[in-house]
């Protein structure tokens, strides 16, 4: 009986453990920040998005967001980007992250949605970090 239920307990932590990972945001949209890509990540911008930046913010066409966030990469050449956090919530998804750029640290937030089985980018926000 103890071995029906260690099984039993172990599948179901398996099968949610996998539902977790594959409800995570794109791993395409984390290379392309890591790189600094506005290009790759614009793949991924529904036809409106969101931005807030220290610079700028508003909701803004795909074309107008790639934009913004070349310049902004370009401002701030990516060292490292990470993701330090992940959350689902029915077909949205968000996930935050540590971007380093030379001496400034930034915290990136990314939500997603899921429109016509395609995972979208629906708001980045982007704020200055202080040590």
């Amino acid at each position: 009986m103890k071995l029906l239920k260690y099984l039993l307990f172990t599948c179901i932590a398996v099968f949610f453990a996998q539902e977790a990972k594959s409800q995570s945001i794109p791993k395409e949209i984390v290379t392309a920040t890591q790189k600094g890509n506005a290009s790759d990540l614009a793949k991924f911008f529904n036809e409106k998005v969101e931005l807030t930046l220290p610079s700028k913010s508003g909701v803004f066409s795909k074309e107008q967001a790639q934009f913004i966030i070349s310049d902004f990469f370009t401002n701030n050449r990516p060292v490292s980007f990470q993701i330090n956090h992940e959350g689902k919530r029915d077909n949205s998804s968000y996930a935050i992250g540590s971007y380093v750029s030379g001496k400034e640290k930034f915290r990136f937030y990314f939500l997603t949605k899921v429109i016509d089985n395609k995972t979208v980018i629906i708001q980045i926000r982007i704020d200055k970090q202080d040590e």
